[in-house]
């Protein structure tokens, strides 16, 4: 089964911009940013992937299928009120999102599950994380779910 927290570990290793800048930390949701705060006082920049347990059943063609948003912040700390810096993180995590969405593109012919009609990203809220400024995206993976009713699983 694809791991799509351990894929983005891979990316950000083998991307020349992110691997030795920029930490990579799991977390778990935009409200639990565990991995950025218990790493903030070493490092500056984090690539951080959030592997919460959220997502869709669907119906799709010829089966059911589970939609995962997995959700990816490309941060950095600038001090408040530096926007000179703030500008030049907002501009070096746009670069590092769109290296991103190009290789999640090509990619996307050995990874079928990767859904990139729609790539969202956004910009971090002010103050961020203990004052990073950057951005995030969210890309979906959909995988193939058996719902196939057990009669066994029921009492009755």
């Amino acid at each position: 089964m694809f791991d799509p927290v351990a894929y983005m570990q891979i990316l950000h290793d083998q991307l020349i911009i992110t691997k030795d800048k920029y930490k990579f930390v799991p977390v778990s949701g935009v409200g639990n940013l565990e991995g950025i705060l218990e790493n903030s006082r070493r490092h500056k920049y984090f690539f951080a992937v959030d592997d919460s347990q959220d997502g869709t059943t669907f119906r799709g063609a010829g089966g059911y299928f589970e939609r995962r948003p997995y959700t990816v912040f490309i941060v950095g700390k600038a001090d408040y009120g530096d926007m000179q810096k703030r500008g030049e993180v907002m501009e070096e995590a746009k670069t590092i999102y769109r290296h991103l969405v190009s290789r999640l593109i090509k990619d996307k012919l050995q990874l079928p599950v990767i859904d990139l009609e729609r790539i969202r990203f956004y910009e971090v809220p002010p103050a961020f994380a203990t004052g990073c400024s950057g951005l995030y995206f969210v890309f979906n993976v959909e995988n193939p779910v058996n719902l196939v009713y057990d009669a066994a699983a029921w009492t009755t």
